[in-house]
């Protein structure tokens, strides 16, 4: 994971901020990626999606997203299934480049990707469980950094007790750290956690890693307990 994410903070730092003047510069700069991601990959088109990818990066990291957020936002709902097939592409390289746009759009706009949260948290979680190292890695990273800073609700802990389930072993190992993220950060608002069934949760995914069959994933939630416990002791207590 270490290295994945040294990895992301690189390309973080290597992107260049592309700066709009008018709602109408982003209109037409989505208009001209639109195409783009229509239908299959192919030989032709997977160049022309990077690029695209590349381009929104750069806008999200200009003034687009404060200066003029209904349309930069409007963008990216209407690009978000084409950031989803990029994601899912088995070319590494471009599916790398969609994990650092959804990373860096979790980063830039926080409560702003909440909209979006339920679609990318499905296809991030289904990402960790492939069968390509660096795939799973990316995709580890982006829920982590997704979780890091939306905002809280009872339907991100759903998403980590599915992880929890999950036949394959790499997002129940995940989820460890997932729930470890959650946790701290809502040690800081504990009353969030406090209603709407949220302790039960926790307490299912803990109770369900302890046990789990594959060494790494008990050690991991052994750790993911210790957080707890130092945010709620009388609960973990118990």
């Amino acid at each position: 994971m270490s290295n994945a994410a040294s990895a992301a903070d690189q390309e973080h730092s290597d992107v260049v901020p592309l700066m709009v003047r008018s709602n109408r510069e982003i209109d037409d700069l989505i208009r001209n990626m639109l195409p783009h991601f229509e239908g299959r990959e192919t030989e032709h088109n997977w160049i022309l999606r990077d690029k695209a990818i590349a381009t929104f990066r750069s806008l999200a990291h200009g003034n687009a997203p404060r200066d003029f957020p209904q349309h930069f936002y409007s963008g990216l709902k209407s690009l978000l299934d084409g950031i989803v097939k990029v994601v899912n592409s088995l070319r590494t390289t471009l599916s790398t480049n969609g994990c650092l746009l959804v990373q860096d759009l979790a980063r830039i706009c926080g409560s702003g990707l909440d909209p979006s949260v339920e679609l990318l948290l499905q296809t991030f979680i289904k990402l960790c469980g492939g069968m390509k190292k660096i795939s799973h890695e990316n995709g580890n990273v982006t829920v982590d950094t997704i979780l890091q800073h939306v905002s809280y609700t009872p339907r991100l802990l759903q998403h980590v007790w599915f992880a929890c389930q999950d036949k394959n072993v790499q997002p129940r190992l995940y989820a460890t750290g997932w729930l470890k993220t959650l946790l701290t950060k809502q040690s800081r608002h504990k009353s969030s956690l406090e209603h709407g069934g949220g302790f039960d949760l926790v307490e299912k995914c803990i109770k369900r890693g302890l046990t789990d069959a594959n060494p790494g994933v008990r050690e991991g939630m052994r750790a993911t307990f210790w957080t707890y416990h130092q945010g709620w002791p009388d609960r973990a207590a118990q």
